[in-house]
């Protein structure tokens, strides 16, 4: 069987190539800036990021934190503050995973500095 590359996806591929190099140049700053202002943030409150290179997730150390498993940590940070997380085990398949939690920080501007004023409230 043989498929053939529809005329859409040609178009976008196109469109992809075209774009402008600052659009990807202003996208990296965005991003910098809003995960320096959350690692800031974890750091103030005694979470230890580990600070990432090319995605927009960090994981962070909780163990401060005084629940024992990952998604009680989780479920501290949420019920505390109103941020969700992601327990650290959904990613590890030994109990290194239940330090961490995951925040994500792909949102707008104003969200991470909502979440970040709320994370101050933890401690």
């Amino acid at each position: 069987m043989c498929l053939c590359t529809n005329t859409i996806q040609i178009a976008v591929a196109e469109g992809i190539c075209n774009i402008h190099n600052s659009f990807y140049e202003s996208l990296k700053k965005q991003f910098q800036s809003l995960r320096d202002d959350l690692c800031e943030t974890l750091i103030s409150v005694g979470l230890k990021p580990i600070i990432p290179q090319g995605s927009y997730y960090i994981l962070a150390d909780a163990s401060k934190l005084e629940a024992k498993t990952s998604k009680e940590k989780a479920m501290f940070i949420l019920n505390k503050t109103g941020v969700a997380t992601v327990p650290g085990s959904a990613f590890y398949k030994n109990e290194i995973g239940e330090k961490y939690v995951r925040f994500c920080f792909s949102v707008e501007d104003h969200i991470i500095h909502k979440a970040c004023s709320r994370i101050k409230r933890l401690f």
